[in-house]
């Protein structure tokens, strides 16, 4: 297998625009980061996906971007597809920082059934593979799965690329050699060679950040009679293609090819179909994945130039970025010339000092002009291809962009070129540079009540450790200030946690920094964990690094960070200098709101072996904030308390009492009873009982009704009556009447009222001490509990003399953290 760049037969397109600014956005990825993507738009898988069951749904013409992890790991996709289609697919592994060896099957409708299998017809990667024209005889559900050979290996990351073509392909149409046929809109092609010098071209329109997906059957009868091709897409640059050949490596029956590329610049392209042994019958699928559109990403051009690159000395130039744009998404748009391409070592300086790779030793002397756009969400790494000119390619294997995310993008960037190689005829230039940052703001939380959130945690470190602990195995967790270099800085203040404030973490370990139980108990969704992180980690085949919460004592466990990429180490220049690659200070976030109303923590993790050990993880301002949980009764939204006189109030989650009247407990199972007078009073839903009355609880099916006297019982959320009134009951079965007297009405779980007046409310009535109930737990209680799941003390003397006085009055109740 091989890839490698041929040169065109055609006339060569016009000039390439330099500078691609164009991102596009898609919904937090549960890793804190924006996943703000400019080249193509990328699924996502969500784990576990290792059986037709849980098979993650994807669309019938898209790219997933996934991690075979850990060891033996198997990811299954399922897709629609009409009957008599065909479906075309391919692996991307070459940006894989593990094995790159991955293999692909189209499985039938059970889920089990191999329809077709391929181990090494891809050329974008050691061993990927590639299946062309599997066809799908009746409609329904199908599966593609990806998987690695052995139990031994990962794949971090590989991209998925599918397309299910149906209907009927469009015929080829000699001559189609040097004047390209215009590709139909379906993107399906029916072709034959007629000898194994013929050539068949085909032409479409592509924009700036398109990425293009070709797939060529070499066997559509499926009678095994192989048709040896190649594939091409171009031309970059001066009038180049990029082609593809499985012929000079092992192929497997079928016979397939795929190619991929994201364009620079907007323009007129060609796919080729080149004869290489054989005459012969060929499917060929071209698909077009559009780029994301553009939110809130700003270019910023390098005013620092034009640079001369030289032997010995670095290179420098300089980009001052104003504000504070936090990192969403960043791209590098590289424009130089140099007689030996391989010589320039090349990355980027961040205005918070990280030193992270973009490419080293790419490209040929063939290829002297080098005019890449350098993105995360690219088709192929740097490297890929020795012509790198007119193309969008990811960072070179072992670098990511990625590793800038969240970081505050204001202040001064650094280019640094470095020429390895002592040769006086080497003289080059940077004579073009930008960087396009998509600002990606942490989503403010907006209640659906209209309360403020409620904090849960908040924790600076500057006064300790703020109910944080760590434990391990050769546990190195330590707070206060990091002083070796690349973090030797926290994100605010000076105390911080980091594994080993002084140095690298330990070999051999396994450490865990844990937070204080969060009490969730009084919230509901949107809830939010945030957290700044910076760290440098070796390669994640041997250490590993993540962030995870989970309900105390470890059940639900839920992944949001996970380092997964390659030793954030790299070598440039002649004097092999070792660069200490690093990411952050960056601010991610999470979000947990499935966990409302338990109570979590979240774990911060490191485990290293034997050999490298890197400067590890720091983590600072951990917070959690939520929405206060409405205040309701069962049945609605707010209630009416008493004013004066003889009758109680009642609410879900709440009680109230009349003249004379007892106190109610938020959360009990039974609501006191009046003491002596006219009133009654309820507890969680609870009745309560006037003169003579009787007593109800919180839950009944019928609730208490009164028997003489001007007091009046409640069920379920529902309010009890003075004499003569009626009642009403809030999820009650029924509710208890009363006889006869002063007479007051109730609401949908809300409260009695006074002699001779009727008050109603949708929702809880007035709250022992006077504020109306606040959103009630799972007990029925009120729900505002402080953080640690402890209940507030009411404050029952103030309440019954406001009582007494008949001026209630109401106030909000919030959450506050401990």
């Amino acid at each position: 297998m091989r890839s490698r760049d041929v040169i065109s037969w055609s006339v060569a397109q016009g000039a390439v625009a330099l500078i691609l600014a164009g991102c596009g956005t898609s919904e937090g990825d549960g890793l804190g980061r924006a996943h703000l993507a400019v080249g193509q738009e990328l699924a996502s898988e969500a784990e576990p996906n290792g059986t037709a069951l849980q098979a993650n749904a994807i669309s019938s013409d898209t790219v997933v971007r996934a991690n075979l992890v850990p060891d033996g790991d198997m990811d299954l996709f399922s897709f629609q597809a009409p009957a008599g289609s065909r479906v075309y697919a391919a692996v991307m592994t070459a940006s894989s920082t593990a094995s790159q060896d991955a293999d692909l099957d189209i499985l039938d409708q059970d889920g089990t059934t191999v329809l077709e299998t391929d181990v090494f017809n891809g050329s974008f990667g050691g061993l990927s593979p590639s299946i062309a024209g599997t066809h799908l005889a009746t409609a329904g559900t199908y599966y593609a799965r990806v998987r690695v050979p052995s139990a031994t290996v990962q794949v971090r990351p590989y991209d998925l690329h599918l397309k299910v073509q149906s209907g009927a392909p469009t015929a080829e149409i000699e001559p189609n050699d040097t004047t390209p046929q215009a590709l139909p809109a379906t993107g399906w092609i029916a072709g034959t060679h007629t000898n194994a010098s013929d050539v068949d071209s085909y032409s479409l329109s592509l924009n700036a950040g398109d990425t293009l997906f070709a797939s060529l059957d070499q066997d559509p009868t499926r009678d095994l009679t192989q048709f040896a091709a190649a594939l091409a897409i171009g031309p970059f640059g001066s009038g180049f293609d990029i082609q593809v050949d499985n012929q000079s490596g092992p192929v497997e029956t079928p016979y397939s090819d795929a190619i991929f590329a994201t364009v620079k610049a907007a323009g007129t392209y060609r796919v080729t179909v080149t004869g290489s042994v054989t005459a012969g019958d060929y499917g060929l699928s071209v698909s077009v994945h559009p780029a994301a559109p553009s939110v809130g990403c700003t270019t910023y051009d390098s005013a620092n130039v034009p640079r001369d690159i030289v032997f010995g000395a670095p290179t420098t130039s300089f980009i001052d970025v104003p504000g504070a744009p936090r990192i969403g998404d960043l791209n590098v748009s590289v424009r130089l010339s140099h007689p030996m391409p391989p010589d320039v070592d090349v990355y980027l300086v961040s205005p918070a000092g990280n030193t992270n790779g973009l490419f080293t030793d790419i490209g040929s002397r063939t290829y002297p002009n080098l005019d890449i756009t350098i993105d995360d969400e690219a088709a192929f790494p740097a490297g890929h291809f020795t012509l790198l000119n007119g193309m969008m390619v990811q960072p070179e294997l072992d670098y990511r962009l990625h590793w800038f995310d969240g970081e505050n993008g204001g202040g001064r960037w650094t280019l640094t070129l470095r020429d390895d190689t002592d040769n006086s005829n080497n003289l080059g230039a940077l004579s073009a540079w930008s960087l396009t940052i998509c600002d990606a703001p942490i989503p403010a939380l907006s209640c659906s009540s209209g309360d403020d959130p409620s904090t849960r945690l908040s924790a600076d470190f500057e006064g300790g450790a703020q109910g944080f602990t760590h434990a391990g195995t050769a546990d190195a967790w330590a707070l206060g200030a990091p002083s070796a270099a690349p973090i030797a800085t926290c994100n605010g203040g000076t105390q911080c946690w980091k594994t080993n404030l002084s140095g690298v973490y330990n070999a051999s370990s396994n450490q865990d920094l844990v937070s204080p139980p969060i009490d969730l108990s009084g919230v509901e969704g949107p809830i939010q964990l945030r957290w700044a992180m910076k760290y440098q980690l070796d390669n994640a085949s041997s250490d590993h690094g993540w962030v995870e919460i989970r309900e105390v004592g470890g059940a639900n466990a839920r992944r949001l960070w996970e380092f997964l990429d390659a030793s954030m180490t790299t070598t440039v220049g002649s004097s092999n200098l070792v660069l200490q690659e690093s990411a952050g200070w960056g601010t991610h976030y999470a979000d947990i709101s499935g966990y409302a109303g338990k109570r979590v923590e979240v774990v911060f993790h490191l485990d290293s072996d034997a050999s490298v050990q890197l400067a590890g993880l720091a983590i600072d301002d951990v917070s959690v904030l939520g929405c206060p949980r409405s205040s309701t009764g069962e049945g609605g939204d707010t209630g009416g308390g008493s004013t004066t006189g003889e009758g109680g109030a009642t609410g879900s989650g709440a009680g109230g009492a009349g003249t004379g009247g007892a106190t109610a407990t938020s959360g009990a199972v039974t609501s006191g009873g009046s003491t002596t007078g006219e009133g009654g009073a309820t507890g969680s839903g609870a009745g309560g009982a006037g003169t003579g009355g009787a007593t109800a609880t919180s839950g009944a099916v019928t609730s208490g009704g009164s028997t003489t006297g001007e007091g009046g019982a409640t069920g379920s959320g529902a309010g009890g009556a003075g004499t003569g009134g009626a009642t009403a009951a809030s999820g009650a079965g029924t509710s208890g009447g009363s006889t006869t007297g002063e007479g007051g009405a109730t609401g949908s779980g809300a409260g009695g009222a006074g002699t001779g007046t009727a008050t109603a409310g949708s929702g809880a009535g007035a709250s022992p001490n006077g504020d109306p109930s606040a959103s009630s737990d799972e007990t029925g209680g009120c729900g505002c509990r402080f953080v640690g799941g402890d209940e507030p003390t009411w404050p029952w003397p103030a309440a019954l003399a406001l009582i007494a006085l008949g001026t209630m009055r109401r106030k909000r109740l919030r959450s506050r953290s401990s």
